[in-house]
């Protein structure tokens, strides 16, 4: 027998968690499949910052998009006792004169009253801005552990099937799908009925079924021809004996405490080749960039990397499929997706359970 749900979910990275609680707290019942095959969010800094970049500009709709994340992760924590959303200040390290006299020259940036001389190399000094930080894994996992307190967690590695002659019944005929070739390594397929979606190896029906998979090189046959910017980015884990700095430190690449001296530092950009494996030249460039400002010795303990799913830089893709409405789609968070997520999580979810307007900016049609 079929178990049913309202809405299925591939993908438990920060888009379809987030998106998952935002329709669960609608009264809707989910099911969230994953691979578990790591992925870019459980290696993400969890980073969120109101300035960034060099030319020290504010983060895109900053004043809706922080709220809306800090009540949805406080909220959270209420609900599973567990806590994993930290506010504190981050320390911004001055690496060019020009970034001071800019800082001089935007209301609201103060210079940073304590900067450790014997830990930091920072003659032009710094500010320090009001942050907050996610503990990813502990987010992940806390929501794993409630999803699938509940019956709402299955892992599995769900492919792209190819109804290329069997056609979606729509009422009194068929309309063909052509979908293209069948993935050869899929384990459960996809199938579209003229009422919802059926994965009928997992014995799984569902109303609709949501795609946040991050970047995946094997396109689907739906949303594939959406253009992926996406980038490989580079993280070390480093042991710095002395160093008891809390705040998160921002010169070039980050440096965010992990507890007892030990520090995660990145992180690099490279557009090829796209795949998660940790190199030389990333390694040696995060080594270089941490020695530009770090005082003290470091010894490096870890050394990761995934691939980010940017699509549309700052931008993220969600909606419902033009011609498949029991389709949908919600990716491309790129290095911010701690910030977006709960905003868009529930834009979407509004749509799909009340017909809600997706915004124009992020509205998945416009990368089709």
């Amino acid at each position: 027998m079929s178990s049913h749900v309202d809405f299925v979910i591939i993908g438990h990275g920060l888009a379809g968690t987030a998106l998952a609680w935002a329709l669960l707290r609608r009264g809707r019942s989910v099911l969230v499949i994953d691979r578990e095959r790591g992925g870019c969010s459980r290696l993400a800094a969890g980073l969120i910052t109101p300035i960034t970049g060099k030319r020290l500009a504010k983060s895109w709709r900053w004043g809706e998009l922080y709220p809306a994340a800090v009540a949805f992760y406080r909220s959270l924590e209420a609900d599973t006792g567990t806590t994993f959303f930290h506010e504190r200040p981050a320390l911004r390290l001055f690496a060019t004169e020009a970034e001071r006299v800019r800082s001089e020259q935007r209301s609201g940036i103060a210079q940073a009253p304590d900067i450790r001389a014997d830990w930091f190399d920072a003659p032009l000094g710094g500010f320090e801005m009001d942050a907050a930080r996610l503990d990813v894994q502990r987010y992940l996992d806390t929501s794993r552990e409630h999803f699938e307190s509940r019956g709402a967690y299955l892992a599995a590695d769900v492919g792209w099937h190819s109804s290329r002659g069997t056609g979606l019944q729509t009422g009194g005929g068929f309309t063909g799908l052509e979908t293209g070739a069948t993935n050869p390594n899929t384990v459960a397929p996809i199938e579209l009925t003229a009422d919802g979606v059926r994965l009928p190896s997992l014995s799984v029906e569902a109303r609709a079924l949501i795609l946040c998979r991050g970047f995946d090189a094997t396109a689907d046959p739906w949303f594939g021809s959406i253009a992926f910017k996406a980038a490989k980015g580079e993280i070390l884990t480093v042991r710095i004996p002395g160093l008891a700095e809390e705040r998160v430190v921002h010169r070039g690449i980050w440096l965010a405490p992990a507890g007892a001296e030990v520090f995660r530092a990145g992180s690099t950009y490279a557009w090829e080749p796209l795949d998660a494996l940790p190199t030389a030249d990333g390694r040696a460039e995060i080594e270089a960039r941490l020695r530009a400002f770090l005082r003290l010795p470091f010894q490096v303990i870890d050394h990761q990397a995934a691939v980010r799913p940017v699509i549309d830089a700052g931008f993220p893709a969600l909606g419902r499929h033009p011609r498949f409405p029991q389709l949908a789609y919600f990716n491309g968070l790129g290095s911010k997706g701690s910030l977006l997520a709960p905003f868009f999580a529930d834009q979407l979810a509004t749509h799909l359970c009340d017909g809600g307007e997706i915004e124009p900016q992020v509205n998945v049609l416009r990368f089709l």
